[in-house]
């Protein structure tokens, strides 16, 4: 059995607690508790991803989320909770240097 996968939503950066985060994070708790899923989802500090925000990360699998908005959590919570993988929409990749 592997590690339980968490959720953290960034909520005490510089600009995602102004973009939404803080209602992403209950937006996404909410839907564990309707999904009954054993997903645990928990505010953090920032993630280095402030121009991306709202932003979060899912562990173990460290999937990054960026732009998140509150609709989108049914859709987060659904692929991790089934284990079909990230939604990739959200995805923030990191660019290659050259």
């Amino acid at each position: 059995m592997g590690k339980p996968t968490k959720i953290y939503v960034c909520i005490r950066g510089k600009k995602c607690p102004k973009r939404g985060s803080k209602k992403v994070l209950a937006e996404l708790q909410a839907e564990v508790a309707n999904q009954a899923s054993s997903l645990e989802v928990n505010g953090c500090g920032c993630l280095g991803t402030c121009k991306k925000g709202p932003s979060l990360i899912v562990t173990p699998d460290k999937v990054r989320y960026g732009r998140v908005r509150p609709q989108d959590s049914a859709e987060i919570v659904k692929a991790h909770s089934a284990g079909t993988g990230p939604v990739e929409k959200l995805v923030i990749t990191k660019k290659k240097k050259k």
